[in-house]
């Protein structure tokens, strides 16, 4: 993982000519092994004891759709919500992601809406028109089902979610579990270690195994 770092750094100087010190790469490494070990023990966890009809995976969809996963982190202690997203095709191959943080806390309602918002502008940044956009937050696929409209944080970004999704037909949303939402989770933890804006279009390294597992 030191050795992805290290390399990843030099791309990044290289095209974006951004410079880490040698400690922020270490620290890179370190935090991206500990997301690691943590999905694997999730995983481990998850599925002692259960059952295969018990168990809860990610789905492909019909030929010509593309899923987008979205979640949101709130790292405790750094006052940051970091969001991650990936887009798929009908086989599972991840086509592209974004990972993105702000310095600001919020709740995890409006987040995840902004989160989602932000999977759509980068759908249509894309030039994606087609696409199940899963979320793991219930009370947002419900609110926005239902167009919900009010004066909270949270009620004021479905507007503009409902907006988007009234220009681009084939955009839905969609309720799923965490179990099937774990890329996404790991790149909105993983968010921390990067730019506050990366972009990728290749799987990183500490989601292959997920995208993988889930493609068979």
């Amino acid at each position: 993982m030191l050795l992805w770092c290290i390399w990843h750094n030099r791309n990044d100087k290289l095209w974006n000519d951004n410079v880490q010190m040698p400690c922020q790469i270490g620290r890179h490494a370190f935090d991206a092994w500990n997301y690691w070990y943590s999905v694997h023990k999730l995983q481990s966890n998850n599925v002692s004891g259960t059952t295969t009809a018990d168990l809860v995976r990610w789905e492909k969809l019909a030929l010509d759709w593309v899923k987008c996963n979205v979640d949101v982190v709130f790292v405790s202690g750094s006052g940051r919500t970091s969001v991650g997203l990936c887009f798929r095709d009908n086989n599972g191959h991840l086509m592209a992601g974004m990972t993105q943080w702000q310095q600001i806390v919020i709740s995890s309602i409006e987040g995840e809406a902004w989160a989602l918002l932000l999977a759509m502008e980068e759908a249509r940044h894309r030039g994606l028109d087609r696409v199940q956009f899963e979320s793991d937050l219930k009370v947002l696929i419900e609110a926005i089902h239902m167009k919900r409209r009010g004066n909270s944080k949270f009620l004021s970004i479905v507007p503009d979610i409902l907006s988007l999704m009234s220009s681009f037909i084939n955009f839905e949303v969609k309720f799923v579990r965490r179990q099937a939402n774990l890329v996404a989770h790991t790149l909105a933890r993983a968010a921390n270690s990067w730019a506050s804006f990366h972009r990728f279009e290749s799987i990183p390294f500490y989601i292959e195994h997920l995208v993988f597992n889930e493609m068979q």
